[in-house]
């Protein structure tokens, strides 16, 4: 069971902790010589698309939120919806307003006001995030002089090695994760649907004191095409005695989450194909563990998901993908299933968080299995996140 839920109202890092990443944002601000950095969030995939503006405010928030900061000054969100300001001022670490009828034209004002620019010229606005394009063309017509430049991956840069704190809320969102999965396969049987095993995910993970991020699932018998790695979408498939449950669970501590995979049989040990595919999947799984350390790059990751390949398999999803609120860079398949596109080289760093996750396939997607944890880089390999033992698991169905 995860440990005990604190008894704040909320969780909150520490100053301490607040004032390094905005220290991180401000030496990106000068190395990129902006006047004004804007980050942008919105409530995609479960509010994890809020990755940027949570790290730099403590809001984990609803709909579109802003954080806005210029050349020496503290960073301010605005949260869009005004009646998710009380809230916001609850949870945020930094001073907090409401964005206005348009947040676009509101941040545009802040940042006139702040004189963050001297003179007519105007500065540079480096923003970050999916900012819809009716907002550029706001601070287009309300800044005139400025120029705008992205740097959403340099800004995401400065999140991919955790602090020791955000170590300690990813080691519970693991928990939390794991607690959800052992419900399932607690509670998986045949007769149930689909829909009601994502029911048992996400009610376990609320009842720990965690919120939902991802509950991926799908469902199919051994000897019949199936799903062969979790769909997004939850059908109304019910379970029948000896079928693979397929399953990739993220549940999260206000936004930390973990993220495991294990294949869950009905009733039955799965059989000689099934069997193939786990152990595959274990074994590119212990390939990926042995390299994996500060200093590893990404083609040592790559040389070892070969495997998959050699053995006659394939993937279709990441062999692995960095983590922590959201996905974060690298995101490594194979070198077979790159298809031509170039794999931008990678250097693994201590307390990087990374997803290794093999999705062991057919060649023709009719059948296959996942396998995967959070694990925490160190200087001389990992640390798993998650507690459930990596393997396969039968139902006592």
């Amino acid at each position: 069971m995860p440990d005990a839920i604190p008894d704040s109202q909320y969780p909150r890092f520490s100053d301490a902790e607040f004032e390094r990443r905005h220290a991180r944002a401000r030496t990106l601000m000068s190395g990129e010589g902006l006047a004004a950095l804007v980050v942008y969030g919105h409530s995609g995939m479960s509010r994890h698309m809020q990755a940027d503006v949570l790290w730099l405010s403590g809001f984990f928030g609803n709909r579109n939120n802003y954080v806005a900061m210029v050349d020496g000054g503290a960073p301010v969100l605005f949260a869009q919806s005004h009646n998710h300001v009380p809230n916001a001022r609850e949870m945020a670490s930094i001073e907090t307003r409401w964005g206005g009828a348009d947040s676009a034209a509101t941040i545009a004002r802040f940042l006139l006001d702040s004189g963050a620019v001297a003179g007519a010229s105007g500065g540079v606005l480096g923003w970050v995030g999916d900012v819809p394009a009716a907002d550029w063309l706001t601070w287009q017509k309300l800044l005139p002089g400025w120029t705008f430049r992205e740097v959403t991956p340099k800004f995401r840069n400065l999140r991919q090695v955790k602090s020791d704190e955000e170590i300690e809320w990813l080691r519970r969102g693991a928990q939390l994760t794991d607690a959800a999965l052992q419900a399932l396969i607690d509670g998986a049987h045949a007769g149930l649907r689909e829909a009601e095993l994502g029911a048992i995910v996400e009610s376990a993970g609320f009842a720990a004191g965690g919120l939902p991020h991802l509950c991926y699932l799908s469902s199919g018998g051994q000897d019949e095409a199936s799903a062969c790695v979790p769909r997004q979408n939850l059908t109304q498939r019910v379970l029948r005695k000896g079928d693979v449950v397929n399953n990739e669970i993220s549940i999260s501590h206000w936004g930390y989450s973990g993220q495991i995979q294990r294949p869950i049989f009905i009733g039955e040990a799965p059989g000689p194909r099934y069997a193939s595919l786990c152990a595959v999947a274990l074994e590119s799984y212990q390939r990926g563990l042995e390299v994996l350390r500060a200093g590893a790059t990404s083609d040592d990751l790559l040389d070892a998901a070969e495997v998959i390949h050699e053995r006659g398999f394939t993937i279709n999803d990441s062999f692995l993908h960095g983590f922590g609120v959201g996905l974060l860079p690298p995101n490594l398949g194979t070198r077979r299933t790159a298809k031509g596109r170039s794999i931008a080289p990678f250097v693994f760093e201590k307390n990087m968080c990374v997803v290794l996750q093999p999705n062991i396939v057919t060649e023709d997607e009719r059948a296959g299995v996942q396998l995967g944890n959070l694990v925490r880089i160190t200087d001389t390999g990992v640390e798993n996140l998650h507690r459930l033992p990596l393997q396969y698991f039968v139902t006592q169905d």
